[in-house]
């Protein structure tokens, strides 16, 4: 194993940091609202891979946050739309992320591979002063297409010039975990929420509670 490639949301960045914004304007109706956005966020990937019709992802986020406010029949300006999207530029990371990256890049290269727009990444990950820890930053609008399109996959080998079997790809969200493993790559499931493995007849080959676990791997 000769690189670490890690999923972005959920896995490096907390989304939930958005939250509290969402608190601010929504109230009583912030949690229900977040959960409509990430489920529709996820599902205009999928839908639009399925169709052939790529939008890039802040594109796409703003749409399904336009959604979510229209199904709960709550209010939303270009202003307040404006103001929760920028905060896809400051998102918090878990807090053993620059530790474990700080570490982990003593012994292997160190990567990102996201559905997010490069911008998204690189203001993110500057943000968080991580990036004297991440080498590379891959992105679907690279190829237009989203995970788990077998293609995304392919991307930090071919950028780092290494064999797929040379990466660890380590992601939280379990259909990413899947769509890495049937693409080819060994996996790290990061199991932050607990929850079980989606059934897409593939498994990842390590299970932690968090970025921390990697340490332990053996290589």
């Amino acid at each position: 194993m000769k690189a670490i490639i890690f999923d972005a949301y959920g896995t490096l960045f907390n989304v939930n940091s958005i939250d509290e914004r969402l608190h601010h304007y929504y109230e009583t109706h912030a949690t229900e609202l977040a959960a409509i956005w990430r489920r529709k966020q996820l599902e205009y990937t999928w839908l639009r891979s399925l169709m052939g019709r790529y939008k890039d992802f802040y594109a796409l986020t703003t749409d399904a946050l336009q959604f979510a406010a229209t199904q709960l029949q709550l209010e939303i300006s270009e202003a307040i739309t404006a103001d929760l999207m920028a905060r896809y530029y400051e998102l918090k990371i878990y807090p053993e992320v620059k530790k474990s990256l700080q570490q982990l890049q003593q012994k292997y290269r160190l990567a990102i591979l996201s559905n997010a727009n490069p911008e998204l990444l690189e203001r993110a990950v500057k943000f968080n002063d991580i990036g004297s820890s991440i080498e590379r930053i891959f992105s679907v609008h690279t190829i237009r297409e989203y995970k788990p399109f077998p293609g995304v996959y392919d991307l930090p080998a071919s950028g780092l010039q290494l064999k797929k079997q040379d990466l660890l790809f380590v992601s939280s969200n379990t259909w990413d975990v899947a769509g890495a493993k049937a693409a080819g790559l060994q996996v790290a499931w990061i199991q932050r929420k607990g929850g079980v493995m989606d059934i897409l007849d593939q498994q990842p080959d390590f299970v932690f509670a968090d970025l921390g676990g990697l340490l332990t791997i053996k290589t």
